[in-house]
This record gives structure tokens, C-alpha cells and sequence, in this order.
């Protein structure tokens, strides 16, 4: 089975098994599979995919860009990694199996609180979420700085235990000069 690796945190990534780069459109495709990927497993209907993502254009018409958006996500991932994607009725979502996506790790390991899945945690913050990813629709940009705003804290709150449990254990002793 092909794992699709998806980073959110910084730019989006896109990643196989290989660790090799995978191309994806900018835009909406972008957006929807950030979206979907944010929570792996979670299915969303296509009506609320497509509020989100076409919230001034009317319901028809944004389910039709929903299924063109959807069609261009499919072929960005290729016959390789196209199970990661499952569309079951009137639910999208990414295959919790298929993908490795780096939001969940770090909300995890922060969670942990210890020093070693701090160091993990800060080590996956590779910028803001989804930097740069512009979406001119309302729904889809108040998901995005709530999400980015909440992330960014808890980016701190690792940084500053991190710190602070640093700054308690002092230097390793290799490090002391003689």
C-alpha cells in the first residue's frame, strides 16, 4: 500500500512513498485537499465542500466546480495514491490508512508534553498553516485563520516548554567546557 505524505504546516507538501514531490494545482485543488487532509478519515459532504470552497456561486453550480476540482485531485495523485482519496456517496475524505499528514502528528505530540515529542513537535512547524494558500471565499478563509491562529499558539506553548524544560535540564555536560 502507497502512503501519501501531506504537509500542512508551512507551504503544502505533497509527498510519496518515495519522499519525492508530487505536483499539485495550486488554487482550489490545493485548498480542497488541504481541507480534507486537516482531519484525515473525516468525511465531508460534497454540499459543504462546496459552500466552502464556492460560497457565492449557487448550489448547482458549485457542486459542478466540486466534481472538476475533485476530477484534477484525483489526477494530481495519480493511479498510485488515488485510494487515498474516497468518495462514498455524497462523503469525500482521505483514507486515514493511505496518508500521513504532519497537523495531527504535531497537535499530538504537544499534547505529549515530554521533552522528546517537544522536540518532535517543533521540529514538524515549519511555518504557518498553509502559508500562502489564498482562497478568496469567506467560509474557506475563516476555517483557515482560525485553524492558522490556534496552530500558531499552540507553536508557542511547544516552543516555551521546550524552552523552559531546556533552560531547568542546563547544558549536557559534553558541552561544558573544561
Amino acid at each position: 500500500m502507497n502512503r501519501l505524505a501531506v504537509g500542512l504546516l508551512g507551504h503544502v507538501e505533497l509527498r510519496g512513498q518515495a519522499g519525492d514531490a508530487l505536483p499539485l494545482p495550486a488554487g482550489k485543488v490545493e485548498a480542497l485537499l488541504s481541507y480534507l487532509a486537516f482531519r484525515p478519515g473525516h468525511a465531508h459532504s460534497r454540499d459543504h465542500l462546496a459552500a466552502l470552497l464556492w460560497d457565492d456561486v449557487a448550489a448547482g453550480r458549485a457542486r459542478q466546480r466540486l466534481r472538476q476540482t475533485l476530477l484534477e485531485l484525483r489526477r494530481a495523485l495519480g493511479q498510485a495514491y488515488r485510494p487515498a482519496l474516497r468518495e462514498t456517496g455524497d462523503a469525500v475524505l482521505l483514507d486515514p490508512g493511505h496518508v500521513d499528514v504532519d497537523v495531527p502528528t504535531f497537535e499530538r505530540l504537544v499534547g505529549e508534553r515530554t521533552p522528546a515529542a517537544l522536540d518532535q513537535a517543533v521540529a514538524l512547524y515549519r511555518g504557518e498553516f498553509l502559508q500562502g494558500l489564498r482562497v478568496q471565499e469567506a467560509a474557506f478563509e475563516e476555517w483557515l485563520l482560525t485553524e492558522r491562529e490556534r496552530l500558531r499558539e499552540l507553536a508557542v506553548d511547544a516552543f516555551g516548554r521546550l524552552l523552559a524544560h531546556q533552560l531547568t535540564a542546563g547544558p549536557p555536560e559534553a558541552a561544558i567546557p573544561s
